[in-house]
């Protein structure tokens, strides 16, 4: 009979590691689930990269919390009985959220979080809990088990097996940097199958190190996107869509300004925004569906919630605008000081299907201003143009960009020098808009161009008093409010003050310049602008979390699914409460859009 081994502590960290590694194990057996919802890859390194970072994944969700919360313990305090007990305890609890996220994720195609949560009744409740407990009696059995196999031997492969997992994660993450970095669908559309799964990127890296051409990688990526599967992903839109090109089609010229705020378009900061506002359909209380450029331009340009923006990204799904643009011939030009890819990688979402030819990146030194750069290169494609296919051109433009020369304003204090700074830029863009408009308005094109200016989102100067200043960082107005501005033919200039969205612009387009007779609801969340519908209701994101905006309430989810709810002010208030109707509706909308 084989002697039992003395307590210690690296016995403890011992059975940790083993008992985790089983749940790892038997949480990969939960995870199938995932597999079958993805489907069996066609593509033989896409099938690699499944398996290598679904057992790599399922292994670190087994082993790595319990080695976090409980290793600590076991050196500090050394007892069998509180060790093995919170062991028992952590583990049937991850088992059994897992359970539930498989079945969430069945149902809903996201994984669980606190707005799903909100929804359980009292059979889900009660079904968790009979979960629980037959877990619980479960892991009690393995984790006598699994002290058994530790303590009655000293020599175990343990290692090897630690090795073999490091080398799948490794091999894993690899074969997905690669993917990222050339566009690769069929491995970066499983992302988002794994819980809690935040594969590497090294694009940008690997293009500076010069291991990847990126013209290239767009290139093949073109190649490649006609036959680009979604690994049954996604239906968008959800009905084919069905429009007739006008005989005479609209010219289109997007001006987007990154930040613009509202109360900034005024005749001292932005003369010819001003001018612009006031013989145009002015949308005066327009909301962006997302507080970063990343999500703000997904809404404007997808109109569905930034919760899909993963699975777009993945799969390189263009926007069923632009999809119609080009099928109605259209030439797209694009330009952009700040670039196509990150942060709002848009060169793998709004613009996939574009040549890289078409997408201009403004090239200049440390010292020139590129949004002066961005209006030179969207000046020569003008004039240069001699097709006499419509066009749609897309001007990107940041007031951060702008230079800085002379912009010493604002004294020694820091809120004042960052609001002056914003406002030279500013300043200085609307400068380059009004060359812009003056070459427009020289040319044949004028009479027939629809000019669209806004911002991917707000901005804020500590308006809240809680010390925020920029973006991306809440859900408050001043971080969600930007201008949308359409200088449309034939239509009477008029100030619009619904509440109008981002999400309402596709539509909008779609409906009233592209002959499209599809309800907004086959491809969009948002109305028809000109239908002047105040939205109740609708979901904003940001990197990692998102939120339903209401006139008096704001729901934010938080990752770890943490929930808050807070009043316009973005404080909490007792009087608010969470509306599970309103819950249920959010849910279905994050939903309808996957397959």
């Amino acid at each position: 009979m084989t002697e039992a081994l003395p307590l210690t502590r690296g016995l403890l960290l011992r059975w940790i590691g083993w008992f985790g590694l089983l749940n790892g194990g038997l949480a990969a057996l939960i995870g199938l689930r995932y597999l079958l919802a993805f489907g069996m890859p066609a593509d033989a390194l896409a099938a690699v990269y499944v398996a290598l970072a679904f057992v790599a994944q399922f292994a670190m969700l087994g082993f790595l919390p319990l080695m976090l919360l409980l290793g600590p313990l076991a050196l500090v305090l050394p007892r069998k009985g509180l060790i093995m007990g919170l062991g028992v305890l952590f583990a049937a609890f991850g088992l059994t959220t897992l359970v539930i996220d498989t079945i969430i994720f069945d149902q809903y195609r996201f994984h669980l979080s606190g707005m799903t949560i909100v929804l359980f009744d009292t059979s889900t409740w009660v079904m968790a809990a009979i979960i629980l407990f037959a877990v619980l009696g479960f892991q009690a059995l393995l984790g006598g088990n699994v002290w058994g196999f530790v303590s009655g031997r000293r020599h175990r492969k343990g290692g090897l097996l630690a090795a073999v997992l490091v080398l799948m994660l490794l091999g894993g993450q690899g074969i997905h940097i690669w993917a990222d970095a050339t566009a690769y669908v069929p491995v970066t559309s499983f992302t988002r199958y794994l819980p809690g799964y935040y594969p590497m990127k090294a694009k940008r890296r690997l293009a500076k190190l010069g291991w990847i051409d990126p013209e290239e990688v767009e290139r093949a990526r073109l190649l490649r996107q006609a036959d680009a599967p979604d690994a049954g992903q996604l239906k968008y839109p959800l009905n084919p869509m069905a429009c007739v090109a006008a005989d005479q089609p609209y010219n289109f010229v997007f001006v987007l300004i990154d930040a613009l705020r509202p109360d900034k378009m005024t005749a001292a900061d932005a003369p010819t925004i001003n001018a612009l506002s006031q013989r145009s359909q002015l949308f005066a209380n327009n909301y962006s569906g997302g507080n970063s450029s990343r999500m703000g331009i997904f809404s404007m340009f997808y109109g569905i919630p930034s919760t899909y923006w993963q699975a777009f990204y993945d799969t390189q799904r263009q926007p069923v605008l632009m999809q119609q643009l080009l099928a109605q011939d259209y030439e797209v030009a694009a330009f952009s000081s700040v670039g196509f890819g990150s942060p709002a990688q848009i060169d793998r979402t709004v613009f996939a299907a574009i040549e890289p030819a078409a997408r201009k990146s403004a090239q200049a030194t440390a010292d020139q201003d590129r949004n002066q750069v961005v209006t030179a290169d969207w000046l020569a494609w003008y004039a240069s143009r001699t097709a006499e296919a419509p066009f749609f051109s897309f001007l990107y433009y940041d007031p951060g960009n702008a230079s800085k020369d002379n912009d010493s304003s604002g004294g020694s204090n820091e809120l004042a020098r960052k609001i002056a700074s914003y406002e030279n830029g500013l300043r200085r863009i609307d400068a380059d808009l009004a060359t812009v408009l003056a070459a427009l308005e020289n040319s044949d094109a004028a009479d027939n161009t629809i000019v669209i200016v806004t911002g991917d989102h707000g901005y804020e100067f500590d308006e809240l008093g809680l010390g925020y200043v920029g973006h991306a960082s809440n859900y408050a107005e001043w971080q969600l409010k930007t201008p949308l501005i359409m200088a449309w033919p034939d239509r009477e200039p008029k100030v619009y003050k619904h509440r109008s969205a981002h999400q309402d612009l596709p539509a909008t387009l779609l409906q009233d310049a592209l002959g499209c007779s599809n309800p907004a609801s086959d491809y969009s969340s948002g109305e028809n602008l000109f239908a002047k519908q105040d939205w109740q209701w609708f979901l904003a994101g940001s990197y990692n979390s998102h939120a339903i905006i209401e006139p008096d309430k704001i729901v934010v989810t938080n990752p770890g699914g943490f929930i808050e709810v807070l009043g316009p002010d973005y404080r909490p208030d007792r009087k608010l409460q969470l509306d599970a109707g309103r819950m249920e509706e959010a849910v279905i909308e994050m939903r309808r859009f996957y397959k």
